[in-house]
Parts: structure tokens; C-alpha cells; sequence
């Protein structure tokens, strides 16, 4: 994320949270930044990003961790707009059953893992791939391990780039994960993807 976005995005988080030290130290999502950057303090995001085409983000390189938080932000939040969201690339929203998750279902497979798939989920953060089988069976090539071993549940990340600036005082981290998991929504399913998060210290 350039220099020009952080400091744009930081004094937005204090305009949006203020200056409350329950505030201070919060983890912020994806929602929060994509939620300013098209809000009325957005301005001078959209002055510097008015080439960013939310289309031409290939969904696999969202799965598969290529992007930064920045353009998922871009990506993501574009996909209930006219334009450039989901209808536009030819997607099929889905009924989840779960409340946690956003799901579509795409005009051609993809292929993660060496599955190939046409159905992808949304998180908070996150966007993932609908794979058959057990995440168990994905683990060992993905190099992640089960942070709630003993069950039937999965859920484990590995981190694939990690980056901190100071922008007008404050400490910006933004994160890209790689995450395997299931949930009981799915069963038999897999969900393999990548999360994209950002981390505000005053």
C-alpha cells in the first residue's frame, strides 16, 4: 500500500473511531477500510486509484495470496456495485447457510490445490476456495497446521508477507495469510484461501 493511502486511511480511522483508548490498539478489517475508501473521506483514494479497475483482479490470485490488502480492499467491496461486482463477472450468489459467509458460484471452474472448483466463499477478510475432502489432506503441501487439533474442526493460517508503516503517527501493519479450515455449514468441504487484514496502532 503506498505511503499516499496510509496516511489518507489513518486520519479516516480517527475520524471513524476517534480517539477512545478502548479504540486505540483495535484490530481493523477489511470491511473498515473498504468502507472508507468509498465513503465521503474516499476522495483522495479515488483521486489516486481512478485507473483501478475491480474487474481486471483475477479471483485466483485473490486465493491464492497475490494481492495486498489495497487491491483485495478494491476487489472485495466492488462486488455488490453495477459495475464492476459480481453480476458484472458473470457470478451466481448462493445461499451459504451460514451467516459468516458470502458465497457465489462462478461461470468457469478455477482451479486451487489442483481442484478445480466453481464455487468461492467471502469472510470478513477473507476469500476462499470450496474444495472436496478434508482440510487434513491439504495441510501438509499448504505447510499449515491445525490450531484446534484433537476434533473434527480445522482452522490454521501461515503467513505469507507481513508489512509495517508509520503514517501521521500511527503504526499500520497490513498482513496476507494464507488459511485452511472447515465449517460445519459445509461438510465434506474444505475452505482454502487467503485472508487480507490491516492493524492500526496509535
Amino acid at each position: 500500500m503506498a505511503d499516499a493511502e496510509l496516511i489518507d486511511f489513518a486520519l479516516a480511522r480517527r475520524r471513524i473511531v476517534g480517539n477512545s483508548p478502548r479504540m486505540s490498539s483495535r484490530f481493523v478489517s477489511i470491511a473498515l477500510v473498504a468502507a472508507f475508501f468509498v465513503g465521503s473521506s474516499g476522495a483522495a483514494y479515488a483521486a489516486e486509484e481512478d485507473e483501478f479497475d475491480p474487474l481486471k483482479v483475477d479471483v485466483v490470485d485473490a486465493i491464492e495470496c497475490r494481492l495486498d490488502p489495497g487491491t483485495y480492499t478494491g476487489f472485495a467491496f466492488a462486488l455488490d456495485s453495477e459495475e464492476a461486482g459480481y453480476k458484472a463477472r458473470g457470478w451466481k450468489k448462493q445461499e451459504s447457510g451460514n451467516s459468516f459467509l458470502a458465497q457465489y458460484q462462478l461461470p468457469e471452474p478455477v482451479t486451487v490445490a489442483g481442484q478445480a472448483t466453481r464455487t468461492i466463499v467471502f469472510s470478513s477478510s477473507a476469500i476462499m476456495a470450496l474444495l472436496d475432502g478434508d482440510p487434513q489432506s491439504f495441510a501438509a503441501a499448504e505447510k499449515i497446521n491445525n490450531a484446534v487439533p484433537g476434533g473434527a474442526k480445522f482452522l490454521g493460517e501461515r503467513l505469507v508477507h507481513s508489512e509495517s508503516e508509520t503514517a501521521e503517527g500511527m503504526k499500520i501493519t497490513s498482513t496476507v495469510k494464507r488459511v485452511l479450515s472447515n465449517v460445519t455449514s459445509h461438510p465434506g468441504k474444505t475452505l482454502l484461501g487467503c485472508s487480507y487484514t490491516l492493524e492500526i496502532e496509535d
